[in-house]
């Protein structure tokens, strides 16, 4: 009787470590998953099939956004050399400025 339980001891330790295991592998899988798409976004991707053209690192993006926010630069007034500052002048110079008045 008592080697019985003992036996049934074991087996249920061996159980409920199983558990842990199992959860510990599970969580530790969902985690290196999200620790691996983060990579993939801040390095990019190469190439692939589905993929032809990869997919741009997060510096990349963050350079193709300065890009065109320093276009927009060009439509505020700077002091003289900005588009706007041309568009402004070329207004005044020819009265354009004075037609909707």
């Amino acid at each position: 009787m008592e080697t019985l339980l003992y036996i049934s001891a074991v087996i249920a330790a061996v159980g409920a470590a199983a558990e842990v295991l199992r959860r510990a592998a599970r969580g530790t899988l969902t985690t290196s998953r999200k620790v691996s798409r983060l990579v993939d976004d801040l390095v990019g991707e190469p190439p692939r099939p589905g993929l032809p053209d990869g997919r741009p690192g997060l510096m990349a993006r963050v350079g193709r956004i300065e890009g065109r926010l320093d276009a927009l630069e060009e439509l505020r007034p700077n002091g003289g050399s900005s588009l706007k500052d041309q568009v402004d002048r070329i207004a005044q110079a020819t009265g354009a400025d004075q037609a909707g008045h």
